[in-house]
């Protein structure tokens, strides 16, 4: 039986698949692994349930007029990281944040439309937040390579084709 909070091999490679492909379906998977349809629907309800991905769509900014991606490193006081941290998940154009070791406390990758949407959120948004005592704002020019395939190497190799190794649809997908 699966221990809550740990993936087995199918999980790993039903995971893998989608971080090629969010929109492969079920059916492609089953064929490929030999397992019924339902079996790869409730693993992947049950994967997403559990917070292991989500299935979205990914735009690139520079595509749909967000002129403006910038990574910014903040420097906050001590005593104020959860404030300063409850106020940076508010901010729309916030969309990642790191709570990093080394020069900075957090970096942040924010996405606008414009130089002065940027000008605005710095002197303005920025601010703002609690504790907040140095910044350093790096614009990015281009996005070479955006990748989303973050499970280990030695998690994402390729599953044994024959025998034991592949689940059986006649054991539960197990």
């Amino acid at each position: 039986m699966r221990q809550p909070g740990t993936l087995d091999p199918l999980d790993i490679e039903i995971i893998r698949l989608l971080q090629k492909d969010g929109r492969l379906p079920y059916s492609a998977i089953a064929e490929r692994f030999d397992i019924a349809e339902g079996t790869v629907r409730k693993r992947v309800t049950r994967l997403m349930s559990e917070g292991y991905f989500r299935i979205v769509g990914v735009a690139s900014p520079f595509k749909v007029g967000m002129d403006v991606v910038a990574i910014i490193g903040l420097n906050v006081a001590r005593q104020q990281m959860a404030r300063s941290r409850a106020h940076l998940q508010r901010l729309e154009p916030v969309r990642y944040i790191g709570i990093t070791t080394g020069t900075f406390d957090y970096i942040i990758e924010v996405v606008l439309p414009s130089m002065q949407a940027l000008l605005h959120f710095l002197m303005s948004d920025l601010a703002r937040v609690p504790g907040l005592s140095h910044t350093e704002t790096s614009l990015v020019l281009d996005i070479p390579k955006q990748s989303y395939d973050w499970l280990p190497a030695a998690l994402a190799r390729p599953r044994a084709v024959g025998g034991a190794a592949r689940p059986s649809r006649h054991k539960g997908g197990r």
